[in-house]
């Protein structure tokens, strides 16, 4: 029997893109061999170059390939994908693009599905969210984000099959940022924050701009995508939000990065403060009938407290696991898990397609 053949398009290419473009590259033998479906590259473009290339581009050396292609970016790209490409294709944005909700429209019109690690679609006005949803029940496309919120870790799919089970929320909290769990968990022990926030970055835990984790508005889309998914019409502006630290939104990054050390000792002071009285100190956030997040005290010998390096852990409290509530908890940041969290939502689609379980 014929193998039936799955095309990528990707946007991004940057430290997660391209370590799910090498995650697909390693496992194509092995899919191919389970499902019977080929998982074959048609596209992928960055800022400034771009490939494609409906047979199918060598992964080998996939990096050179894009490289050649200077001038032709991703609008580009999916101008040629849409045209060319229907039905067994998926677009995937490994991007922290603005506006891409009319974009994964145009991708379903024309037959795709998507699978996205970009958290603003879903975590910007309402009527967008709603309409991308529309467009994708309309068309019968999958449109997966597992990987928006707890990076690999099954936190939507969780709450969806809670939901669709007829189990009723009541609220999820927890610390949903592995990156700035890191941060804490280098700050209880005695790190200084210019120098954590720097490793942080080096390691890919943080957003593009760091600064987008620290105001905290990473973890809000988090919880506004949960919220989202759990029936909550709730708009951006609608959430409590604290900062991690007060910051400077003004500037570029590097700018920004060079000034951190002026917090060191402030940083220091709170942490040590929070030690001197045994509790610690975590960002928080929560999804119970609103949402919002902020840095809180917690006991040190708390599930919260425990925490330790770019961890995650999400306590779902529902009408079923009211006493004891149900707990995800794992790594929430690094490349290499987000990259898995979305070639899981990959694997899902080529499931379907071959009509696997």
């Amino acid at each position: 029997m014929a193998a039936l053949r799955l095309s990528l398009v990707q946007i991004g290419k940057g430290t997660v893109g391209a370590e799910l473009i090498e995650q697909v590259r390693d496992q194509r033998p092995a899919v191919l061999e389970r499902l019977g479906v080929d998982l074959v590259y048609a596209g992928i473009a960055g800022r400034k170059s771009g490939v494609f290339d409906p047979g199918g581009i060598d992964l080998s050396r996939w990096k050179r390939t894009v490289e050649a292609g200077a001038g032709i970016d991703g609008a580009k790209i999916l101008g040629q994908a849409l045209g060319a490409l229907s039905g067994m294709a998926i677009l995937v944005d490994a991007t922290a693009a603005e506006g891409m909700a009319g974009v994964y429209c145009d991708a379903f019109a024309a037959g795709l599905h998507v699978v996205t690690c970009n958290k603003k679609p879903l975590a910007g006005p309402l009527a967008d969210y709603r309409r991308v949803r529309e467009a994708a029940r309309r068309k019968r496309r999958f449109w997966l984000y597992e990987v928006t919120v707890g990076a690999g870790l099954p936190v939507i799919s969780t709450l969806r099959e809670l939901l669709d089970s007829g189990d009723g929320l009541e609220s999820v909290e927890g610390c949903f940022s592995g990156t700035l769990n890191f941060l804490c968990a280098s700050l209880d022990g005695g790190g200084k924050f210019s120098e954590v926030l720097a490793r942080a970055r080096d390691l890919g835990y943080t957003e593009p701009d760091p600064r987008e984790d620290l105001a905290g508005q990473d973890v809000l889309r988090k919880a506004l995508i949960l919220a989202r998914e759990a029936g909550l019409p709730i708009e951006p502006g609608d959430a409590r939000l604290e900062p991690f630290c007060p910051i400077d939104r003004r500037g570029d990054v590097a700018k920004f990065l060079a000034k951190t050390a002026a917090m060191d000792s402030g940083m220091k002071r709170l942490w040590q403060e929070a030690a001197a009285r045994g509790i610690r100190l975590r960002y928080v956030a929560s999804v119970d009938g609103a949402c919002g997040a902020a840095l809180k005290e917690v006991p040190a010998d708390s599930a919260l407290g425990r925490l330790s390096g770019p961890e995650n852990i999400f306590v779902f409290k529902t009408r079923r696991y009211r006493e004891r509530p149900l707990v995800v908890m794992g790594p929430g940041a690094g490349p290499a898990v987000t990259a898995a969290g979305a070639f899981g939502d990959i694997l899902k689609v080529a499931r379907a397609v071959a009509g696997t379980s």
